[in-house]
């Protein structure tokens, strides 16, 4: 499936806000994430390669870009693109750039470095990353002693980012929100608009037509100014 943009989701939603962001990427990027463990990384050894762009799965090979990394000894996030001594090449930063780019009003993404705490962290700033790539990726993280290094994987098959029909969207939807910190009404709709499944958005209602079945989900304001789903229901 073509990647679309988690930007482009037709909500309003904070660009400056991490929180929001996550909430709108979350749910392609644990789809697509449980879909390479099963079918890409499974029980295989990996190995990483930054300096060729490289990372392993078994025999299976793929292309990497290092987003950045994770100290647990100075518990920071340092991006690859603020790491000048890295000594890594421009093509496995260059997509830590891109996402830089592509999010200008996000100050976690124009900082080098900066403390990790429960919603800063390698795999929340991984998710947004994919999301806002407009491109088909996943991401993997590689611990290393003292730390890990997140990496994008691309040239993955294309059945990792099919979309999901009503089943399997309601099935990793209602998981996300069981365990998951976020917004629900954008986790909602940035799922739906990455899915390519066309929906209609109130305050407190989303709508969407899965060809077959439509979904209605409704939802309620918290005190901490978060939406939170109070019914699915089929329509």
């Amino acid at each position: 499936m073509e990647k679309i943009s988690l930007l482009d989701c037709p909500v309003w939603f904070d660009k400056t806000s991490m929180l929001d962001m996550l909430s709108l990427a979350a749910g392609r990027s644990f789809l697509c994430q449980n879909r390479m463990g099963e079918k890409i990384v499974g029980q295989a050894n990996w190995g990483l390669d930054p300096m060729k762009g490289v990372i392993r799965f078994g025999e299976r090979e793929f292309t990497a870009g290092v987003l950045g990394t994770e100290s647990t000894i100075q518990n920071t996030w340092l991006w690859s693109w603020a790491h000048t001594e890295s000594g890594l090449p421009e093509r496995s930063v260059a997509v830590s750039r891109r996402v830089r780019r592509a999010l200008p009003d996000l100050p976690e993404f124009q900082t080098g470095k900066f403390m990790l705490d429960e919603l800063h962290n390698g795999h929340a700033l991984a998710m947004i990353s994919v999301g806002a790539s407009g491109e088909n990726l996943c991401y993997y993280r590689c611990p290393y002693d003292g730390g890990a290094a997140f990496v994008t994987v691309s040239g993955l098959p294309e059945e990792i980012f099919a979309p999901a029909d009503a089943q399997e969207f309601l099935h990793q939807y209602i998981e996300i929100i069981s365990g998951f910190y976020c917004d629900h009404r954008l986790l909602a709709a940035g799922f739906l608009h990455q899915n390519g499944t066309p929906f209609t958005a109130g305050e407190n209602f989303i709508a969407a037509d899965f060809d077959n079945r439509k979904i209605r989900f409704t939802f309620e304001q918290t005190e901490d100014g978060l939406s939170r789903v109070m019914d699915i229901s089929e329509i």
